[in-house]
């Protein structure tokens, strides 16, 4: 999933904070919570809000207000078990693990009045795989029936293998059996949508607040489409509501880190993003939070500009990124040096318990070697016929990936003679349209796991991805990938061997450069508890988070 990084000190201990959670079903503790008035906490996010549509939604702070104000299938609890949401209950899939069935629950209402039915799943998904849509993320629905064939514009959407048998019970086909499935019944795209509400706004639906309709704990209110502040408020229609103890999260975008620590220590945040020096610095602190990441950051390069496209010039700009000194001294927030393309601690052979990463680790391709890289690069150049090159290079404007780029450029200008870097740092909405226009040679991108399996970022860099912006394409690598989703589907060790082959091919071409895998570090008042993290999808889930007394 697209990116969002973090960033502060000092201990707080009387801010405005929220909510209650004493587990996933059973009833709260009274007695640990803050008065029904108190249960109100500012937070934040590291870059802007796009959109609220779950078809067009991209990025984490979209998928952190959608999993917070939306419900699928399923939620994702506490340790990344996935629990009931709208369905009653986590069901077992039949014919081979291809058909799953729900019951769903009757109670469940969007937040004009009407109720959550079967319909509005068929409505939603069919609406993603619509091409007309272009929707970035309907890749993820490729196993379910005839999905592949209506996004390639072959099918009408009416085909898709989803069905509402009745008003509360959904039926799903899929291709394959797929053992993440039930993660993705938990993701942003796979939620519900309201038919009338989208065809009542258009092409403006979810563009902001009012423009948009609501079925999870919280109501997303005061975001205008451009304005960095909005709120969550507690939904009264909630089917769980009882368990909602947050009244009301005031959520702001803040991107630079002196800013963030001056509002967490004048008490007007209650989480508060950590990155660079000063992560390091409140480590040791009580309201320090450290959580693991399936977050990789990595130069995507273009293969369809001629200087990027050159082998020798992709694997010697790899060779001089000193992954180490990255992670130490620019973002010095918990981040260490990626191992591969797919996190370390991620995935693990099913024979022999070795970590991806192990079985994987092509050394040149997430190691230094400055001497080789000279070596690499004059080929390169003389391949090309030039001595000297000029490259673009495109960041967010999150502060942490500014210097990233800049990194990024003064480790090229400095080691690589004859190279001139321009960096271009934009806010997210332009920054995320400069990435799929493929304008820039290098793109400095970052992919947080959708859900816990190598698949989420093997499917990245196959031909016709959104989201592979450089345009890699390689045989071995797309037959390895879709051999691992299809004839290897049901075999766990014969799958994880055609991911391996993916990998390898992959840092083989140096298609992309691993540079850190992140880690999300936070300062929090502690009296605001219960928040759900998860490693992997929207990292932040509210429903059960409260201000203790």
């Amino acid at each position: 999933m697209k990116f969002r990084l973090k960033l502060f000190t000092v201990a707080a201990t009387a801010l405005t904070l929220g909510g209650s959670l004493t587990g996933f079903a059973g009833a709260t503790k009274a007695a640990t919570l803050a008065a029904d008035s108190k249960q109100h906490v500012n937070v934040m996010e590291s870059s802007d809000l796009v959109t609220l549509d779950p078809s067009k939604a991209q990025d984490l702070t979209s998928f952190d207000a959608l999993t917070n104000s939306m419900e699928g299938l399923y939620r994702v609890g506490k340790d990344q078990k996935v629990v009931p949401g709208l369905a009653t209950s986590v069901v077992t899939p039949t014919n081979d693990g291809k058909t799953y069935t729900f019951t769903l629950r009757k109670d469940a209402k969007w937040s004009d009045g009407t109720p959550v039915t079967a319909k509005d799943f068929v409505y939603s998904w069919r609406r993603t795989v619509n091409p007309k849509t272009k929707a970035g993320y309907s890749y993820i629905f490729d196993n379910v029936v005839n999905a592949q064939e209506i996004m390639d514009g072959k099918k009408s959407p009416d085909t898709l293998g989803v069905k509402a048998d009745n008003d509360y019970q959904l039926t799903v086909n899929l291709t394959r059996a797929t053992p993440y499935f039930k993660y993705l019944l938990a993701f942003g795209t796979y939620f519900p949508e309201n038919e009338k509400a989208v065809k009542k706004y258009g092409s403006s639906y979810g563009t902001t607040a009012a423009k948009a309709v609501y079925n999870g704990p919280f109501q997303l209110k005061g975001w205008n489409g451009t304005n960095n502040k909005w709120t969550l408020a507690k939904s009264k229609d909630y089917w769980d509501a009882s368990n909602v103890h947050l009244n009301k999260l005031t959520v702001q975008v803040v991107k630079e880190p002196s800013t963030a620590l001056n509002l967490f220590q004048n008490h007007n945040l209650d989480d508060a993003i950590l990155s660079g020096e000063m992560a390091k610095q409140e480590a040791k602190k009580p309201t320090y939070v450290a959580n693991k990441q399936a977050q990789i950051g990595y130069l995507d390069f273009n293969f369809k500009h001629k200087v990027t496209a050159n082998a020798n010039v992709r694997k010697a700009i790899s060779l001089v990124m000193n992954r180490k000194q990255l992670t130490k001294n620019v973002l010095s927030d918990g981040s260490v040096a990626a191992e591969g393309f797919v996190p370390a601690k991620f995935a693990t052979n099913p024979q022999t318990n070795a970590d991806f990463t192990k079985d994987t680790y092509t050394k040149a391709a997430v190691t230094t070697d400055k001497t080789q890289a000279k070596q690499l690069w004059k080929q390169g150049l003389k391949q090309l016929g030039k001595k000297h090159v000029k490259l673009t290079l495109l960041t967010s404007d999150v502060d942490s990936m500014k210097k990233v780029g800049a990194y990024v450029q003064s480790a090229i200008e400095q080691e690589l003679p004859g190279a001139k870097v321009t960096v271009s740092s934009l806010p997210y909405k332009t920054y995320q349209t400069r990435m799929e226009d493929g304008s820039n040679d290098i793109v400095v991108a970052r992919w947080i796991g959708d859900y816990p399996d190598p698949a989420t970022f093997m499917q990245l860099k196959t031909p016709g991805t959104a989201y592979n912006y450089g345009q890699y394409n390689n045989k071995t690598y797309a037959d390895a990938v879709n051999k691992a989703n299809t004839t290897d589907a049901n075999d766990p060790q014969a799958r994880y061997n055609d991911f391996v082959t993916a990998e390898k091919q992959l840092m083989n071409d140096q298609a992309v450069s691993p540079l850190f895998q992140a880690s999300d570090t936070h300062l929090r008042n502690q009296n605001f508890k219960g928040v759900v993290y998860h490693q992997t999808g929207a990292p932040y889930d509210y429903k059960w988070a409260y201000v203790a007394k």
